[in-house]
């Protein structure tokens, strides 16, 4: 079985205005969150073989700290800027673009692509009718053998959770 992660950025700060969307930075809760998720993925032993991440300010931060947090190396982060650009079609395509001895696959972006690629992959595909505030992270479950059969509807969702949820769980 292949596993997909995909997590919506932690929240972004507002505070310098003329900062274009693509730089705006994590907030406080940001910095305090994002290191909640990969906390809670290193005690499920849920460490991504790869992370592909927006490459926007705040999902970089994002990224780096769930990784660091989950003690793995920075070195399985790889940056795509159509995870920002892009559509839901492109998330997919970085899924189906894995390495076959790639298990375990961890995308980090933005909303609404999160919450249509994560409805989509579980058969939602007009209407994905769930939400991810930021820094929630879905674990998809698809028992294709190879990342080229991951489709829309193919995938099961094992799991949602939003860091709030986990103020009691990990620390």
């Amino acid at each position: 079985m292949k596993q997909i992660l995909i997590l919506r950025h932690a929240k972004s700060s507002w505070d310098d205005e003329t900062l274009e969307d693509f730089e705006r930075p994590l907030s406080q809760r940001g910095l305090d969150d994002a290191p909640r998720i990969g906390k809670y993925l290193r005690k499920l032993k849920r460490k991504p073989d790869v992370i592909v991440s927006s490459s926007a300010q705040r999902t970089k931060e994002t990224a780096k700290l769930v990784t660091e947090h989950m003690k793995v190396d920075e070195s399985i982060i790889t940056w795509n800027k159509d995870l920002y650009y892009g559509s839901a079609m492109d998330y997919l395509k970085v899924i189906q673009n894995a390495s076959a001895d790639v298990d375990r696959i961890m995308l980090v972006g933005h909303n609404p692509k999160v919450e249509q690629t994560v409805g989509a992959l579980i058969g939602n595909v007009e209407a994905p009718n769930l939400r991810m505030p930021t820094a929630a992270i879905a674990c998809v479950n698809t028992y294709a053998i190879n990342w080229e059969q991951v489709h829309w509807g193919t995938c099961q969702l094992e799991w949602l959770i939003i860091p709030k949820a986990l103020n009691n769980v990990i620390e």
